[in-house]
Protein backbone atom coordinates (compact mmCIF):
# COMPACT_ATOMS: atom_id res chain seq x y z
CA UNK A 1 0.00 0.00 0.00
CA UNK A 2 1.31 3.47 -0.85
CA UNK A 3 1.16 6.50 1.43
CA UNK A 4 -1.49 7.95 -0.91
CA UNK A 5 -3.66 4.85 -0.50
CA UNK A 6 -3.14 4.80 3.28
CA UNK A 7 -4.30 8.40 3.57
CA UNK A 8 -7.40 7.56 1.54
CA UNK A 9 -8.18 4.57 3.76
CA UNK A 10 -7.72 6.59 6.98
CA UNK A 11 -11.25 8.06 6.63
CA UNK A 12 -10.00 11.23 8.31
CA UNK A 13 -12.42 13.64 6.63
CA UNK A 14 -14.71 13.90 9.61
CA UNK A 15 -15.51 16.73 11.98
CA UNK A 16 -13.99 20.16 11.59
CA UNK A 17 -11.40 20.59 8.83
CA UNK A 18 -7.79 21.15 9.91
CA UNK A 19 -7.49 24.05 7.49
CA UNK A 20 -8.44 25.57 4.16
CA UNK A 21 -6.15 26.46 1.27
CA UNK A 22 -6.75 27.59 -2.30
CA UNK A 23 -7.41 23.89 -2.99
CA UNK A 24 -10.22 23.79 -0.41
CA UNK A 25 -10.75 22.31 3.04
CA UNK A 26 -8.46 19.52 4.23
CA UNK A 27 -8.20 17.08 7.12
CA UNK A 28 -5.03 15.48 8.47
CA UNK A 29 -4.74 11.70 8.07
CA UNK A 30 -2.89 11.60 11.40
CA UNK A 31 -1.33 14.08 13.80
CA UNK A 32 1.51 16.03 12.22
CA UNK A 33 4.61 13.81 12.26
CA UNK A 34 7.61 15.46 13.97
CA UNK A 35 10.62 15.42 11.65
CA UNK A 36 13.16 17.69 13.27
CA UNK A 37 13.55 19.97 16.29
CA UNK A 38 16.67 22.08 16.73
CA UNK A 39 18.07 25.46 17.67
CA UNK A 40 17.75 27.04 21.08
CA UNK A 41 14.77 27.62 23.28
CA UNK A 42 13.98 30.98 21.67
CA UNK A 43 14.39 32.89 24.92
CA UNK A 44 16.86 35.68 25.62
CA UNK A 45 20.14 35.39 23.76
CA UNK A 46 19.62 31.79 22.64
CA UNK A 47 18.92 30.76 19.08
CA UNK A 48 15.32 30.48 17.90
CA UNK A 49 13.42 27.28 18.53
CA UNK A 50 12.93 25.55 15.14
CA UNK A 51 10.74 22.57 14.27
CA UNK A 52 9.75 20.65 11.18
CA UNK A 53 6.66 18.42 10.83
CA UNK A 54 5.09 16.33 8.08
CA UNK A 55 1.40 16.87 7.36
CA UNK A 56 -0.55 14.26 5.39
CA UNK A 57 -3.59 16.09 4.04
CA UNK A 58 -6.80 14.70 2.54
CA UNK A 59 -8.88 17.39 0.80
CA UNK A 60 -12.65 17.50 0.49
CA UNK A 61 -12.40 16.87 -3.26
CA UNK A 62 -10.39 13.67 -2.68
CA UNK A 63 -6.96 15.13 -3.45
CA UNK A 64 -4.12 13.95 -1.20
CA UNK A 65 -1.05 16.12 -0.46
CA UNK A 66 2.01 15.86 1.77
CA UNK A 67 3.55 19.03 3.17
CA UNK A 68 6.51 19.68 5.47
CA UNK A 69 5.82 22.55 7.83
CA UNK A 70 8.75 24.50 9.27
CA UNK A 71 8.26 26.90 12.18
CA UNK A 72 10.68 29.03 14.14
CA UNK A 73 10.10 31.20 17.17
CA UNK A 74 12.10 33.65 19.24
CA UNK A 75 10.63 35.75 22.03
CA UNK A 76 12.36 38.99 21.10
CA UNK A 77 11.23 38.89 17.50
CA UNK A 78 14.73 39.28 16.05
CA UNK A 79 14.05 36.36 13.73
CA UNK A 80 11.29 37.01 11.19
CA UNK A 81 9.22 39.13 13.54
CA UNK A 82 9.20 36.60 16.36
CA UNK A 83 8.15 33.63 14.29
CA UNK A 84 8.41 32.14 10.85
CA UNK A 85 6.39 29.51 9.07
CA UNK A 86 7.11 27.85 5.72
CA UNK A 87 5.71 24.90 3.82
CA UNK A 88 7.61 22.65 1.43
CA UNK A 89 5.79 20.26 -0.87
CA UNK A 90 6.53 16.60 -0.16
CA UNK A 91 4.14 14.97 -2.62
CA UNK A 92 6.91 12.69 -3.87
CA UNK A 93 6.44 10.57 -0.73
CA UNK A 94 2.85 9.73 -1.71
CA UNK A 95 3.99 6.90 -3.99
CA UNK A 96 6.23 5.36 -1.32
CA UNK A 97 5.29 1.93 0.06
CA UNK A 98 7.57 1.83 3.09
CA UNK A 99 8.67 4.21 5.85
CA UNK A 100 12.25 3.66 4.68
CA UNK A 101 11.37 5.05 1.24
CA UNK A 102 9.59 8.02 2.85
CA UNK A 103 12.66 8.83 4.96
CA UNK A 104 14.94 8.64 1.91
CA UNK A 105 12.64 11.06 0.05
CA UNK A 106 12.41 13.43 3.03
CA UNK A 107 16.20 13.56 3.40
CA UNK A 108 16.32 15.11 -0.06
CA UNK A 109 13.97 18.00 0.85
CA UNK A 110 15.13 21.40 2.11
CA UNK A 111 13.48 24.62 3.14
CA UNK A 112 14.49 27.30 0.71
CA UNK A 113 13.56 30.79 1.88
CA UNK A 114 14.58 33.12 4.67
CA UNK A 115 17.51 33.00 7.04
CA UNK A 116 17.28 29.23 7.35
CA UNK A 117 17.44 28.36 3.64
CA UNK A 118 18.93 25.08 2.59
CA UNK A 119 18.03 23.42 5.87
CA UNK A 120 16.99 19.76 5.68
CA UNK A 121 13.39 19.05 6.70
CA UNK A 122 14.32 15.67 8.20
CA UNK A 123 16.39 15.13 11.32
CA UNK A 124 17.81 12.00 12.83
CA UNK A 125 15.72 10.44 15.54
CA UNK A 126 12.40 11.31 13.91
CA UNK A 127 9.59 8.83 14.55
CA UNK A 128 8.37 8.58 10.97
CA UNK A 129 8.25 4.77 10.86
CA UNK A 130 6.13 4.51 14.02
CA UNK A 131 3.68 7.17 12.86
CA UNK A 132 3.31 5.68 9.38
CA UNK A 133 2.82 2.19 10.86
CA UNK A 134 -0.40 3.48 12.44
CA UNK A 135 -1.62 4.18 8.90
CA UNK A 136 -0.66 0.69 7.73
CA UNK A 137 2.65 1.56 6.05
CA UNK A 138 5.32 -1.07 6.72
CA UNK A 139 8.74 -0.04 7.98
CA UNK A 140 10.83 -1.54 5.17
CA UNK A 141 10.79 -4.03 2.34
CA UNK A 142 12.30 -7.48 2.98
CA UNK A 143 16.06 -7.37 3.18
CA UNK A 144 17.97 -8.38 0.03
CA UNK A 145 19.50 -11.49 1.58
CA UNK A 146 16.36 -12.84 3.25
CA UNK A 147 15.21 -16.21 1.99
CA UNK A 148 11.91 -16.00 0.13
CA UNK A 149 9.42 -18.26 1.85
Amino acid sequence: MTVREAIGQAHCRQGKAAGTTKDGAYWLACEAIPLRSYGGDGIGQSAPSMTSELELRHYRNGMVRARCHFTSWHQNGSYSGGGDSQYVGADKILGCETAEDVIVALKDLRYGAGYDSGTPVYGYGAHVAECLAALGIREAAPTPDEAVA
